[in-house]
């Protein structure tokens, strides 16, 4: 009788451990669904990450200025608006991904800073014209000066002999551009063709926390 009970006593802890086993895989394979997933349809769409370029062609203009002893008494960052180019990323239900340059933006910030330069260079030019005593004259014919000046307008002369104030567009492409695909683990986005990030997001915001940079995204 002794051994009897002792053999369903067995029977039971076995089957009480195959059930605790069963539950915990059950538990385990159900944690890995919900934070292994191919995409997030919350995620999903365009988002857009502006590119604040503003410094970088202070500094460029600066230096052109100086080098050609014009900028004494004129710094570029005074004149300079804010510039910003955007990146584009697109992230599918379908875990596909992709990322690119908005070039109109980049062209649009080169104009931009190359006004900037031409008001600059245009007080520096009224300065100098005030401080030998001369008279400046109307906008229109300090402009007529520059233009005799330089051999041909503005514009022309920038675009063909002034300094490059922003990053080409090949150089922002070869950095930013890329596709794949991407799958969500936890908190992290796993990019193939790009580096894994951390990532926070709401509606309207997505951070990317690489390992080297963060970049902060909006959705467009």
């Amino acid at each position: 009788m002794a051994k009897e009970k002792n053999s369903r006593g067995h029977k039971l802890i076995v089957l009480l451990l195959l059930f605790v086993i069963l539950l915990l895989a059950a538990i385990s394979c159900a944690l890995s669904l919900r934070l292994y997933k191919r995409s997030d349809p919350a995620l999903a769409g365009r988002w857009q990450m502006e590119l604040v370029l503003t410094d970088n062609a202070s500094a460029r203009a600066n230096l052109w200025l100086h080098a050609a002893a014009l900028g004494d008494q004129v710094y570029a960052e005074t004149y300079m608006p804010k510039l910003t180019a955007h990146v584009d990323l697109y992230l599918n239900e379908d875990g596909s991904w992709s990322r690119s340059l908005d070039e109109a933006s980049l062209d649009k910030a080169r104009e931009k800073a190359e006004s900037a330069l031409g008001d600059a260079l245009r007080e520096l030019a009224r300065l100098r014209i005030e401080s030998a005593g001369r008279p400046v004259g109307t906008d229109a014919e300090l402009e007529t000066r520059l233009a005799d000046a330089a051999g041909m307008p503005l514009e022309r002369y920038f675009a063909e002999y002034g300094p490059r104030l922003l990053p080409a567009a090949d150089e922002l492409r070869a950095q930013y551009d890329g596709s794949g695909s991407y799958q969500i683990e936890g908190v992290h986005l796993r990019f193939d063709g790009l580096d894994d990030a951390r990532y926070l997001a709401d509606d309207a915001l997505l951070v990317l926390e690489f390992v080297d940079r963060t970049e902060v995204y909006r959705r467009a």
